[in-house]
């Protein structure tokens, strides 16, 4: 019994954790993962959803707080196809650069303006560009620790124009 109280007071510790503005110098690595829902193909006029195929995304990276709450940063994407077997390609379907700049607008809330570079889309080499908004929330957890939640809009407009919406999770840590 007194196992359960600690761990308890333990977890009662970690979520009352006071969240801090971020300030110049500070390094952040930010962890999710997401998986798009729909996507609009605008210069096909089609769409897909996750029904038609799921495909998982990763986004590794570093971020430094350049100003106040106001970040610069590089994610890595890598995306793999989990269900059904591909049409083309193989089940590792993106790899991408995604520079961006991110800013805490009012604890716990986030945005950020990404570019999208990536080289291989579809499972194969071929290249994709475009621009994301994302806008999340981040709730401390334990020091320098936060998970976060975050709804991503895509719009690529090379070689076509789509749209879509990806739902991401993850933590945030402090380095």
């Amino acid at each position: 019994m007194r196992i359960h109280r600690a761990l308890a007071a333990i977890a009662l510790g970690l979520v009352a954790t006071t969240a801090s503005a971020a300030e110049p110098g500070d390094v952040i690595q930010p962890d999710n993962l997401g998986m798009n829902m729909i996507t609009w193909n605008l210069s096909k006029g089609t769409h897909s959803t996750v029904a038609d195929a799921q495909v998982l995304s990763e986004f590794v990276g570093a971020h430094v707080y350049a100003w106040k709450d106001v970040r610069l940063g590089m994610q890595l994407q890598f995306s793999e196809q989990l269900a059904p077997d591909p049409k083309a390609g193989d089940r590792f379907r993106t790899f991408a650069l995604l520079p961006q700049i991110g800013w805490n607008i009012h604890e716990p809330f986030f945005v950020a303006a990404i570019f999208t570079y990536a080289p291989r889309s579809n499972g194969m080499a071929s290249t994709i560009l475009g621009v994301q908004a994302l806008g999340g929330v981040a709730f401390p957890v334990a020091k320098g620790i936060k998970l976060t939640a975050a709804l991503e809009v895509p719009y690529n407009f090379y070689p076509d124009q789509t749209i879509g919406l990806t739902p991401l999770v993850g933590a945030t840590f402090t380095l």
